[in-house]
């Protein structure tokens, strides 16, 4: 007959038997209970993509800044809420898809299209640009999908250029010289069909640069054909042709001084008020890509623009066609996981000054070029803290002082925030 177990041993093994007993009527309790629904699961159990992101941070500048040369930066100092923004679709392969994307915050007001938000007032750049308050319907089409073709309607990005609305998309904090120059989007009609695995062409009409509600009775057309020659390597060439408003005159409203001129026309159209005139515009963009290894890109983005029927000089019968046209190059290098730069460096050369004119401004024309460096720091993997140096240099003074003194260079300096959800 075997000797009873000690008390102790007796205790111990009750604890044990009643701490499995608990452990397997707490899995059975899991197994049978109903699994948590939140808001994202149930947007993914209806197939809906959603996302978005938070921009935040604080640019500086030397002198006051050109809009006509770095489209969102309009105060000298200051912390900004660039964007908060949220993105939502369902964009099936084969049938009907949708696609919502909404933008809030300071740089909402330069990217709104003329009719989409309130204000839409005239400033001393004759444009709606700035004047579209805090929040835009940056996005918002129907597609239909089918075999090699996609057919788009109402209102979606330009395709030409490197740089997006979409900061998280791209890798520097202030926006290029040539991005402010192109449109940001278009209202209207696309149709995109895949010829093969490596060409894609794309064509459209629409309203013109950046405008919801049409300023004028004629449309613009698009035109892009996309070519991958290798998995690595891409080239992209899109075209824009259509009639855009102009301003009779550079002495507008005599907001400026006599003899002398502000910025004609920006990616955003002028404001259709009395006096105003048309004439066409043509924008030639042309982008190359190419992953020189698993982690550095090389990107050469190069534009060609015209705009006819424009006043280019002090006195309203100067009237021609304005051309500039810039190159810009980006070097985008993944050290790790944590830790990226990118560098980019460009010239805009505008023929008769009028493109990158700031208030005060002589007639003429102007080379503006700029270098940037921008170090990238992601300690998680849903949020990324930028720093950057920039330097802008043109041939003819563009960047004023705080007594008015324009000077032909500027430094800027900042810091971004960018959480992902």
């Amino acid at each position: 007959m075997k000797a009873p177990l000690p008390f102790p041993l007796k205790l111990t093994s009750c604890f044990l038997m009643m701490g499995m007993m608990t452990a397997a009527n707490a899995k059975e309790d899991e197994t049978n209970a109903e699994p948590e629904m939140t808001i994202a699961k149930l947007f993914k159990a209806s197939s809906i993509d959603v996302s978005g992101y938070l921009d935040a941070g604080y640019i500086g500048h030397n002198q006051m800044p050109d809009p006509n040369v770095q489209v969102f930066d309009t105060s000298k100092n200051s912390f900004s809420l660039n964007q908060a923004s949220i993105t939502m679709s369902q964009t099936p392969k084969e049938g009907m898809g949708w696609l919502v994307d909404l933008i809030a915050g300071s740089n909402a007001g330069y990217l709104c299209s003329y009719g989409a938000c309130s204000g839409n007032n005239l400033n001393p750049y004759n444009s709606t640009m700035g004047s579209g308050g805090n929040f835009d319907p940056t996005q918002a089409y129907m597609q239909y999908a089918t075999g090699p073709w996609t057919l788009i309607g109402g209102k979606f990005n330009s395709m030409s250029g490197v740089e997006v609305p979409n900061s998280v998309a791209d890798t520097n904090i202030t926006r290029s010289i040539l991005y402010g120059h192109s449109p940001f989007t278009h209202t209207g009609v696309r149709a995109v069909n895949a010829l093969t695995d490596a060409t894609t062409v794309t064509m459209g009409v629409n309203n013109g640069w950046d405008q919801v509600t049409g300023m004028t009775s004629s449309k613009t057309a698009e035109f892009a054909i996309n070519e991958a020659f290798t998995k690595d390597t891409s080239l992209l060439f899109d075209v824009y042709s259509g009639a855009e408003t102009v301003p009779t005159s550079l002495d507008w409203a005599g907001i400026i001084p006599a003899g002398t001129i502000t910025n004609m026309y920006t990616a955003n159209a002028g404001t259709p008020f009395s006096g105003i005139r048309s004439g066409n515009r043509t924008l030639l963009d042309m982008v190359f890509t190419s992953n020189l290894t698993q982690s550095l890109t090389f990107i050469l983005n190069a534009d060609h623009s015209s705009q006819q029927n424009v006043v280019i000089g002090a006195t309203p019968n100067q009237v021609g066609t304005e051309v500039y046209w810039g190159l810009a190059a980006y070097l985008n290098y993944q050290i790790n996981d944590q830790y990226r730069v990118s560098f980019r460096t460009e010239q805009l050369k505008d023929e008769s000054g009028v493109a990158v004119a700031a208030p005060g401004t002589l007639p003429g024309p102007n080379t503006v070029r700029e270098a940037t460096l921008t170090l990238g720091y992601a300690p998680v993997k849903d949020f990324e803290l930028r720093a950057e140096l920039r330097g802008d240099r043109a041939s003819q003074g563009i960047f004023a002082s705080s007594n008015g003194t324009l000077y032909q260079s500027m430094v800027t300096y900042g810091l971004q925030g960018i959480y992902k959800f």
